[in-house]
């Protein structure tokens, strides 16, 4: 397993970003709201939770993805993708954080340890 250049990373065969949902970790800012309560999305706003920082937040399955994650065509597909939030729209694909993310999901090879020269060697 090699890391792979942001370029070549395809979201559709991924999904790992989207999989960290748990805990109220995809966090919904007020600006969403707003325009999801304009726009009658109903089946986005009662499917928040308290997230951190006591903003609102997606809610996730009993498996830790996000509940909008997941269409006939694509398990990695998002179901509100043309409406999704500011947070996902703002999520850079190949970023220090996808990366980490792909990481945890075994998709990427952990990052190298820095080496340290121990103080038994002469």
């Amino acid at each position: 397993m090699t890391p792979t250049d942001p370029d070549e990373l395809d979201c559709l065969s991924c999904g790992a970003c989207c999989r960290q949902a748990s805990d109220g970790r995809i966090l919904v800012p007020e600006e969403d709201l707003v325009r999801w309560r304009r726009d009658d999305r109903q089946d986005i706003l009662t499917r928040l939770v308290p997230g951190h920082f006591g903003e609102l937040a997606f809610a996730s399955t009993d498996a830790g993805a996000c509940v909008h994650l997941g269409t006939a065509a694509s398990p990695n597909a998002c179901s509100i993708y043309p409406d999704r939030g500011t947070t996902c729209r703002d999520f850079e694909k190949g970023s220090w954080q996808c990366r980490e993310f792909r990481r945890d999901m075994g998709l990427e090879p952990p990052r190298p340890r820095p080496h340290r020269p121990s103080a038994d060697l002469p």
